[in-house]
């Protein structure tokens, strides 16, 4: 028997195809999806039982679904093993506070409301259906569905995972959250051993990978930069989380495959004719994003404003570790910050009480960072504790980096960037760059005191070689997003076959 779940499905990434290749591999399963888009839910439900992600993510259910006469009801023993992550999961819940699809009230009692139902429902359904596997096609962080994993965790379920892996465009497979895959650890070392005698510039890449790789290795600021740091961060992260609100743009992205098309020619104007209600019908829909957009941008720039009000330029000579704070709500922090790590005042006060006297942290916070789980008081708590100063945001990042002892933070760029200048890195969270050869992984007072007892007595060394055998395995543990039609389906496949290795037979 087996009954699978699959969270997340939808055209775009996850699609029906896929989901059909899963059932012609696996022809006894029956398949349960959590679908992304609306729309979607009569293509999926062809394939099996759907559950929309706007309904678990705001924990709405229908009679149908609860089917409260043969429910199993919460007992003491779940409680208790979920109160270990209960904030964790509200937390996470908070990113559909202001979801431009839609919205979670912003109020205690609401948050725990949904927390409890989807407890309730879930706990329930995978019982129910009698689920034997579960499939993540991303780092859990909804809400909804980190609480399916810690359910399949308490249950037994076996959970399967895919991320995005620190080469663009690639994912990579996980079971644990808490643990990077055994499978990636090996092939590192495996790779150490074969190129130990072999010269750096003679170690094979991919050819889009051998050139971000030289990016990094550059030191060049604007070669290192990811993609999504190279246009203004700020602008994009509004734009991501409201929607374009620039008409002119909306219509630029309408007729710009007929720009690209034909050109400024006469049939560029008559398609450009043909789309004329289309764009006029687009103006009450930018103006109604942007009655929701402004209200937050003139919140973030006003708490950008306050930040830097609190903050200082870097003082010339002063050792320091460097901690960039993350971007939230997102993934990077909640889950893979490690449970309420994730407020990035519980590391900045673990790492402040196990610095000597005369070290400073110089915090610089996330150039995309809008006001959404921000205050002002939040900055005014973080600059008492002990040794911390607020950098101002014109501060290079790169030059940050360069200039101290050691980079720490959760699981951001920045640990893995920087071990190119050759300097140390001080990770709290569970990421891919806890493997990469300067990294210090650390969660206690007592972890970070031996970390930089180490580092201080170890100055950094250039880990370059080291790094692009890193890069080499990394590349080796995952699958191009481009490939996920042919690659996704065999790697659930070995998944509910129980292969160790997940991407055996799956062409890299």
């Amino acid at each position: 028997m087996v009954n699978i779940l699959l969270d997340l499905v939808n055209e775009s990434n996850f699609s029906s195809s896929i989901v059909k290749k899963v059932k012609e591999k696996i022809p006894e399963a029956s398949v349960y999806m959590i679908v992304g888009t609306p729309s979607e839910i009569p293509v999926f439900s062809k394939l099996g039982e759907c559950i929309l992600r706007k309904h678990t993510a705001m924990g709405v259910y229908d009679d149908g679904q609860l089917d409260m006469k043969n429910y199993i009801p919460i007992d003491d023993n779940l409680l208790q093993y979920m109160n270990l992550h209960s904030m964790e999961l509200m937390h996470q819940q908070r990113r559909f506070e202001g979801y431009k699809y839609f919205k979670i009230n912003p109020s205690l009692e609401c948050h725990y409301t949904v927390y409890m139902h989807n407890l309730f429902f879930w706990y329930n359904f995978l019982q129910r259906k009698q689920i034997t596997h579960v499939f993540i096609s991303g780092a859990p962080h909804e809400g909804y569905d980190c609480m399916i994993y810690y359910l399949c965790k308490y249950l037994d379920i076996p959970v399967q995972m895919i991320n995005v892996s620190i080469i663009q465009d690639r994912r990579y497979p996980f079971k644990d959250i808490r643990c990077m895959d055994k499978q990636l650890a090996k092939e590192y070392e495996k790779l150490k051993k074969q190129y130990q005698n072999t010269p750096l510039d003679e170690i094979p890449l991919e050819k889009k990978v051998g050139e971000l790789f030289d990016g990094w290795a550059s030191l060049e600021p604007d070669k290192m930069k990811p993609w999504y740091m190279k246009v203004n961060p700020f602008k994009r992260r509004l734009r991501t989380r409201c929607d374009e609100t620039n008409i002119i743009r909306i219509w630029r992205g309408i007729l710009g495959p007929y720009y690209v098309e034909h050109g400024l020619g006469v049939k560029f104007i008559g398609a450009s004719l043909k789309k004329i209600p289309q764009m006029l019908g687009m103006v009450p829909v930018a103006m109604k994003r942007w009655k929701e957009a402004a209200p937050l941008k003139r919140a973030s720039l006003s708490l950008r404003d306050f930040y830097n009000s609190l903050a200082v330029d870097p003082v010339a000579g002063e050792n320091y570790i460097y901690f960039p704070l993350h971007f939230q709500p997102e993934a990077t922090s909640n889950p893979m910050g490690g449970d309420m790590y994730a407020d990035h005042m519980i590391p900045l006060a673990i790492l402040s009480r196990a610095l000597p006297d005369s070290m400073k942290i110089y915090v610089k916070a996330h150039p995309e960072q809008l006001a959404l789980m921000r205050t002002k008081e939040y900055y005014q708590d973080m600059v008492k504790i002990p040794n911390v100063r607020l950098i101002k945001l014109e501060s290079s990042t790169y030059d940050l980096m360069k200039g101290s002892v050691a980079v720490s933070t959760l699981t951001g760029t920045a640990l893995w960037e920087c071990q190119f200048f050759g300097i140390p890195s001080i990770a709290f969270g569970y990421s891919l760059k806890n493997l990469a050869p300067l990294s210090y992984p650390v969660r206690t007072v007592e972890d970070c005191k031996k970390a930089i007892e180490h580092i201080l007595e170890n100055p950094g060394r250039n880990v370059v070689k080291e790094l692009k055998i890193y890069t080499k395995a990394l590349y080796n543990q995952s699958i191009a997003f481009e490939d996920f039609e042919n690659a996704l389906p065999k790697l659930i496949t070995n998944f509910v076959r129980g292969k160790e290795d997940v991407l055996e037979g799956i062409e890299r």
